[in-house]
């Protein structure tokens, strides 16, 4: 600052003196201090009043979810020509942004016949051998994991309660394809779908922009790393232009078998 005024220290009896001998004003000195409050208290005041960043939900847990609490998982393995069997009662333990979340998957009429068609199959491609011994069997239980996760923990295109329904705002739904080809698995709130309807275009992520005509019901849209999201367009509100969440609400940590029964 140009031109600053020097004060002088306080003498013996608390008062600066000039040259000519008269006590120095405090004035101007109460007046700097009561402005450097002001300003501090403003910005005491200004940061409490700043909104905090929301923070992006994460997965809690782990929990455990048995899948089939009331039956058995029952399969036939190669020996002898499939006309052995194995039964045992798979479970897992898994994390989620709702630990609730695998309970309400039982509601879906398709969550057990699906999960246990894609467990007998992977229970075929075994020898009983194969899946009693401790080291295979957590190889066993590996591949058990691989089919079962898509089916507990399958992608949301929006807030829906199932994966099968549309995004109420947006009007899209999940392509026909999603279930058996689909390999996008990204955490659901880690991953958006940017949506520009009047120029009917879709950008999952940073991935490729995909344009549309409006007429498909399975458009593939593929991530940066090249996994694969299928969408179905059909009901897209013509106007709109925004970003949809989309991806899983968990993942397993691990498979268990339990005691397997052979015969």
């Amino acid at each position: 600052m140009a031109d600053e005024e020097t004060i002088d220290a306080p003498d013996e009896e608390g008062a600066a003196t000039e040259e000519g001998g008269k006590k120095k004003s405090k004035g101007n000195i109460k007046l700097l201090g009561g402005v450097i409050g002001l300003i501090g208290a403003g910005t005491i005041l200004a940061v409490m009043a700043m909104p905090k960043t929301a923070k992006t939900p994460t997965f809690v847990g782990p929990a455990m979810h048995v899948f089939l609490p009331d039956a058995d998982m029952v399969g036939n393995p190669l020996d002898d020509n499939f006309s052995r069997y194995i039964k045992f009662k798979p479970s897992c333990s898994y994390m989620a942004y709702d630990l609730a979340y695998p309970e309400a998957r039982r509601q879906d009429p398709h969550y057990e016949t699906i999960l246990k068609q894609a467990m007998q199959f992977t229970i075929s491609q075994y020898r009983i051998d194969e899946v009693m011994a401790g080291a295979n069997r957590d190889a066993f239980a590996a591949a058990l994991e691989d089919v079962a996760e898509p089916i507990l923990f399958p992608v949301h295109l929006g807030m829906t309660m199932s994966p099968y329904d549309p995004d109420e705002e947006s009007g899209l739904r999940l392509g026909d394809s999603q279930d058996r080809e689909g390999s996008f698995r990204g955490p659901f709130y880690d991953h958006v779908l940017k949506v520009d309807a009047p120029k009917k275009t879709l950008q999952l992520d940073d991935g490729p922009e995909v344009s549309f005509t409006g007429n498909e019901y399975d458009l593939l849209v593929e991530a940066e790393d090249g996994t694969k999201l299928y969408v179905d367009v059909l009901n897209l509100d013509e106007n709109f232009e925004g970003e949809v969440n989309v991806g899983i609400m968990g993942r397993i940590r691990r498979m268990f078998t339990g005691d397997i029964i052979a015969q």
